[in-house]
């Protein structure tokens, strides 16, 4: 088939640009060199490390809410990747980074400067990159503070993150303020409260007279006052993409530079917003460069959701790991957009408040549907419209303030300039800063947000629920695919629930939505759609009603009967291990112990298969090398850091006089060879771990803190997966993640022997703490509460399949259920409904489950 010429006046398609939009160059094969490192027990990384990230990962965490807090896999993905490349792989410039990990160098340019770690972490819009630099920081100032000097050196106390512009800076003011993040978010283990000696310093503020570590926090502006852009020979198609060119005169200087010289150790710097450092020969480039001539740099780390080269538009080739906007809409990390399809004429007419006035009259309507959805979930929608020039702007905003005076008038409409860049104009930015931060709450006035161009990084508005576009976006006027809508994707109920699709609904002129579709083809996603004005909006609200008052259910509040405790120096030191129940190790291939060995039911030769990949032993030379190998892989076992040196001489008198079934001569290599098997290492760190979980998380004996909470004091939530109407519940809906569960809330509703009942929804934050396999604390969240005829309160699980950690979890809410009935005058059961022996049992009354144990 012969090719279509193209016209010569044919406008290009974004889709020309499929190439640049790929994945960093060195990410694939980062990412399945990870893959392995972790399925091979995550090996060159230090006990501090390995401490966090089981911590951060493996254990539960909650909001102060109550509510079940988790880092997402891609959040645990970008540490991960940066943790490899740093700390494993020890990748310390540009050019080995591509060495190693690049498919193709082809068309990659790297600047002559390569001095330092450099790293790039690529995260769609409103997927939490802020939650990931904590993160590092932690990583990073933990393991210089609490590991052997010789390891601890490379790493960094000091560190600076560095905002493009104000609007930046005072979104991440919010987040490391006073710390906040690090106390609010599950970061620091308490074991290593000890440790935490760390200050967070914002643009103006002075430090304490010492501590340990020190967060500097500013904007790029503060180094330099940026000049006229008039002389700047950037295109005004990437200006607008990537934010304007850093000026290449310093005007100020802050003394920010100056304190982290006088600190000891390496700085890291993190650059959030990267996309702006994409000119090699910019000041901010150049500032950062001097920095480590006087500061040694740990790294630098990029954050950016579209770090893009300027000329090529492709992504930077230092990136490590990338989770792409497609990706973040797929999963419910941001909002999914929303087409509105509709045949609207324009009119013709030199003012745009005529010329788009069925655009504009479409999107205030559906903005009315919103707020009549969102008025129970207590949030209040945001209409954006970007238009093409600021008289455009204005005139809109003139006329929704005048056509709909109730709803945009008196101070309800906010115009925000934007410079052809992106960039909010000086005379506008007080308000732009207050309106970011205010516009979100219930109180702020503003319904209405109309721009020009583009309000870029930074604002990040929650409640914007309709985009209108209306905007000529040809290929002289471009902005990426992603900026274009980015500002309406954070979500709205990000804290409340994990089970509801948020949206934000898309409307704009044929243009606009030409560039939606060149979206679409892009990232290879498929958006819905609705029909303007046909299809109706409706959010599914649980919520109690008070009419049903009658149903309601109050749950105990008791203490936690678990907690981990900080120090056990005393009761290892009088662990005898002569008591511990183990089969003995043989001593060398002929000892009759290779015969007689089980430990779990395994023989040798069985545990050795089982234990092969995961308990790899290094090479030793000396038996105390061993043990305090051992000894480490224990204290890290039982979340017990503080006690590797009261556990080390345990190990060695487990081995010498224990283990073998005799005394043994620790400097005999015989006995090294013997206690370096994978199978010695399995025993020795199971037996420990098996002993001192009973004594590392200790009972504590209840109490009731108060007045059962009601269930009818959960905030109503947005749903979007299965639900009952039921008769018998204080919700106006039974709210069900699966079809079991809504037959368990038809049965609960229609057994004649219950009078009320409800789903336990997250949330109202009721849980229950317990101990996993891995001795983690964890929380589990039970499904159903309810009151028989006899006034017993029930605690119910529904159980499809079966994890290894059921049984944990049952004997935990057997307690709780002890615990209620005992510190209340209520009378608490727990009972497990097994999916398959309710289905075959078919029952009518609740008291029939009896059977099913």
């Amino acid at each position: 088939m012969a090719k279509r010429k193209k016209a010569a006046d044919e406008t290009p398609s974004l889709l020309d640009i499929t190439a640049k939009l790929r994945s960093g160059a060195c990410v694939p094969a980062l990412r399945e060199a990870v893959k392995s490192w972790k399925a091979g027990g995550r090996k060159g990384i230090t006990d501090t490390t390995r401490i966090l990230m089981n911590y951060w990962f493996e254990a539960s965490h909650k909001t102060r809410t109550g509510r079940p807090f988790k880092y997402y896999e891609f959040q645990r993905e970008a540490i991960e990747t940066l943790v490899y490349v740093w700390e494993v792989e020890k990748v310390r410039t540009r050019k080995s980074l591509l060495e190693r990990y690049a498919q193709s160098v082809k068309d990659v340019h790297l600047p002559p400067d390569d001095g330092f770690a450099r790293y790039c972490t690529k995260m769609a819009t409103g997927s939490g990159k802020t939650k990931v630099m904590a993160l590092a920081v932690a990583w990073q100032y933990f393991n210089a503070r609490r590991e052997q000097d010789e390891i601890a050196k490379d790493y960094a106390k000091t560190f600076l993150l560095i905002a493009p512009n104000v609007i930046v800076l005072e979104r991440l003011k919010a987040d490391f303020a006073g710390g906040k993040i690090f106390r609010e978010d599950p970061i620091r283990p308490r074991e290593f409260d000890i440790f935490w000696d760390f200050d967070c310093v914002m643009r103006g503020e002075g430090e304490r007279a010492h501590s340990e570590g020190v967060l500097f926090l500013t904007n790029i502006q503060q180094f330099y006052e940026r000049p006229d852009r008039a002389n700047e020979d950037e295109p005004d198609v990437m200006t607008a993409i990537l934010g304007p060119k850093p000026p290449t005169q310093t005007i100020e200087k802050v003394d920010f530079a100056e304190r982290i010289g006088r600190r000891d150790g390496n700085v890291l710097v993190i650059n959030d917003e990267a996309h702006h450092t994409h000119d090699e020969g910019s000041e901010w480039n150049a500032i950062i460069a001097k920095l480590h001539e006087k500061t040694p740099m740990a790294a630098q780390l990029d954050f950016s959701a579209t770090p893009r080269f300027t000329k090529s538009g492709t992504i930077f080739p230092w990136t490590v790991s990338d989770y792409p906007l497609k990706q973040a809409i797929v999963e419910g990390v941001v909002k999914r957009p929303v087409k509105g399809v509709a045949k609207i004429p324009e009119t013709k007419s030199e003012h745009a408040s005529v010329r788009y006035r069925g655009y504009l009259t479409a999107a205030v309507e559906r903005w009315k549907e919103y707020r009549e959805q969102l008025k129970a979930l207590r949030r209040k929608p945001v209409l954006f419209v970007m238009m093409n020039s600021t008289e455009e702007a204005d005139d809109v905003a003139d006329w929704l303030a005048k056509a709909y005076p109730a709803e945009f008038g008196d101070g309800r409409t906010q115009t925000i300039h934007t410079k052809k860049s992106g960039e909010i104009s000086d005379k506008e930015l007080d308000k732009a800063r207050e309106t970011v931060k205010n516009v979100d709450r219930a109180e702020s006035p503003i319904n209405a947000i109309v721009s020009v161009l583009m309000l870029r990084e930074g604002w990040d508005v929650q409640n914007v629920t309709v985009v209108v576009g209306l905007r000529p976006y040809t290929a002289k006027a471009n902005i990426l695919p992603e900026q274009a809508i980015g500002r309406g994707l954070r979500l709205m109920f990000r804290d409340l629930t994990a089970d509801y699709t948020e949206h934000v609904d898309i409307i704009g002129n044929q243009k606009f939505l030409e560039f939606v579709n060149d979206l679409e083809k892009l990232e290879e996603l498929q958006l819905e759609t609705f029909e303007i004005g046909k299809d109706k909006l409706r959010i599914l609200t649980i919520m109690p009603l008070e009419e049903r008052k009658a149903f309601d259910i109050g749950m105990p509040v008791l203490t936690p009967t678990l907690v981990r405790k900080k120090s056990l120096a005393e009761e290892i030191a009088s662990l005898d291990v002569m008591t511990f129940q183990t089969m003995l190790l043989p001593l060398t291939a002929d000892d009759p112990n290779n015969k007689t060995f089980r430990y779990e039911g395994h023989d040798i030769i069985t545990l050795l298969k089982i234990v092969e990949r995961d308990y790899k032993v290094p090479e030793p030379q000396t038996a105390q090398e061993l043990i305090g190998y051992y000894a480490r892989r224990i204290a890290e076992a039982v979340k017990l850091p503080s006690q590797f040196a009261t556990l080390a001489p345990k190990v060695r008198d487990f081995f010498e006089n224990k283990a073998f079934g005799r005394w043994v001569d620790l400097s005999d290599m015989v006995t090294v060879r013997a206690m370096s098997t994978q199978v010695a290492s399995y025993v020795c760190v199971q037996e420990f771990s098996r002993v001192l979980k009973q004594l590392s998380i200790a009972d504590q004996e209840p109490q009731l803190l108060g007045p059962a909470r009601m269930l009818s004091s959960c905030q109503p939530f947005p749903w979007s997966r299965k639900v009952y109407e039921a008769n018998h519940c204080v919700f106006n809906m039974v709210p069900c993640d699966n079809d079991f569960e809504k037959a368990f809330a038809k049965f609960l509703d229609s057994a004649d022997d219950i009078k009320a009942f409800a789903k336990l929804p997250q949330p109202f934050g009721f849980s229950i703490d317990y101990v996993d396999f891995g001795m983690n604390l964890r929380s589990y969240y039970p499904d159903f509460a309810a009151i028989d005829s006899e006034g017993r309160h029930w605690l119910i699980e529904t159980k499809g399949m079966e994890s290894s950690e059921v049984s944990q979890k049952d004997a935990a809410a057997e307690n709780w259920c002890e615990n209620a009935s005992a510190l209340t005058e209520t009378v608490w059961k727990y009972r497990k409904v097994p999916q398959k022996g309710f289905e075959v049992l078919q029952p009518r009354h609740f008291g029939d489950l009896a059977v099913l144990g």
